[in-house]
């Protein structure tokens, strides 16, 4: 459950970047392609994908450069109708990184903090990279003389937003600063 808050909290803080935000450019900076071998045409096969976002941001910078890597390894499973881990056999690996150049218009506005770059990159960044990526595998996997992969959907878990982010711990709470909890209303921006 904590995740979902955390990914509210995230959603949250990648709001203000995103509203000051433009992509400009996306390019592949870096790719690996690995294929061992044709599968049984009898055989389904599965995949797996992680990726790792990260930003590079020098302050008082009007752009940010968001990187994912993403491996994108293809399984073949072996005599079964389910994709147990000991019942497939790896195919093929394609390991890649895509970069994106966000140009920021901060006319008026407070510089990106670190958490809040770090956020956009997790939640809507993510998002933004994922179609680019999709095509890149699918394009791949048909050059590989596989069947055309293309990756699920990306999606995000809906917060639930009733569930209020925990208080820090007693020996944090000592540390840091009292804080009021206001009800905050909504204001017209100047």
């Amino acid at each position: 459950m904590s995740e979902v808050v955390d990914l509210a909290v995230a959603q949250r803080e990648a709001a203000r970047i995103a509203a000051m935000a433009d992509i400009a450019d996306v390019r592949l900076f870096d790719a690996t392609l690995h294929f061992d071998r044709f599968p049984d045409e009898s055989n389904a096969m599965t995949w797996q994908l992680e990726m790792e976002p990260s930003v590079s941001y020098h302050d008082g910078a009007d752009f940010f450069i968001l990187e994912i890597k993403y491996e994108v390894v293809i399984q073949e499973i072996i005599d079964g109708s389910t994709a147990k881990e000991d019942d497939t056999a790896d195919l093929a690996k394609i390991s890649f990184k895509l970069g994106s150049l966000y140009t920021l218009e901060s006319a008026n506005r407070a510089r990106p903090e670190p958490p809040e770059l770090d956020s956009f990159a997790k939640t809507m960044g993510t998002m933004a990279l994922y179609p680019y990526a999709r095509e890149f595998v699918q394009n791949m996997t048909s050059r590989m003389g596989l069947p055309p992969l293309t990756l699920a959907t990306f999606r995000l878990p809906f917060p639930d937003l009733t569930v209020a982010p925990k208080e820090p711990d007693d020996a944090k709470r000592r540390s840091a600063a009292p804080r009021k909890r206001t009800t905050k209303k909504a204001s017209a921006s100047k």
